[in-house]
């Protein structure tokens, strides 16, 4: 069940249904353009379903009905998986400011269950990440996935970490200024043999830097972080 706001979802609503069909054959998604009979059933419609996708962009948490399909899947307890639109322009927004939006009553059963987490992109080879997160979510709800607690999905012809190497020993080097960075640089190194971090102060023998960038990377309260930058 897609349930998401037509102002800033339903273009991306869609697609998800269009390429979880191609990618899943069988398998059936409610969408209300194409399936919506009687807007008074929404709870049975809800009661009918598997699993739940909360398509979270800008006015979702405003809508009537929305709000009664978020209510329904929690008091019937149903699967859900999050899909957070990235594009401001789009009606997306970080989960922080998608929160704030939401109930204060509904915020902690939503944001604060470990829920599956999609962040939804338009770029192919980030949206393939996307769907493979909530296709993962959606086979794990089924029967003969039941007692798994994840799946390594893979899409034909993307590719494959494990065909990637780089041909002599690379140091990137991380500031500890820098949140994130280091996080993302270890994540590298694990499927990387020839890749070593370094969070020294200074540039040493590192090949490359790798700078994380948010809305807090140059902040005042991150000092020093430019000067290594310049290094």
């Amino acid at each position: 069940f897609n349930s998401h706001i037509w102002s800033t979802g339903q273009d991306a609503a869609a697609v998800i249904k269009k390429q979880l069909m191609l990618l899943l054959p069988g398998v059936k998604i409610f969408l209300d353009v194409d399936d919506l009979k009687d807007i008074g059933a929404l709870e049975q419609y809800i009661r009918d379903t598997t699993m739940i996708l909360f398509f979270l962009s800008q006015g979702y948490f405003r809508s009537r009905n929305c709000l009664r399909e978020v209510r329904s899947s929690l008091e019937m307890n149903k699967p859900i998986v999050l899909v957070q639109e990235a594009d401001p322009t789009k009606g997306g927004g970080t989960m922080e400011e998608l929160r704030e939006d939401c109930p204060e009553t509904l915020q902690r059963s939503i944001f604060e269950m470990h829920r599956p987490h999609a962040v939804w992109m338009r770029a192919e080879e980030f949206q393939r990440v996307s769907l493979k997160i909530i296709a993962e979510a959606l086979l794990l709800c089924t029967p003969a996935y039941m007692n798994k607690v994840s799946l390594p999905l893979c899409i034909a012809d993307e590719p494959r970490i494990a065909s990637f190497d780089f041909s002599k020993q690379v140091t990137v080097r991380v500031s500890l200024a820098n949140p994130g960075a280091e996080d993302l640089a270890n994540e590298l190194a694990k499927s990387f043999a020839r890749l070593t971090v370094s969070t020294a102060e200074a540039a040493d023998d590192a090949t490359h830097m790798l700078l994380y960038l948010n809305r807090e990377t140059w902040s005042d309260e991150r000092p020093g972080l430019a000067e290594q930058v310049k290094q």
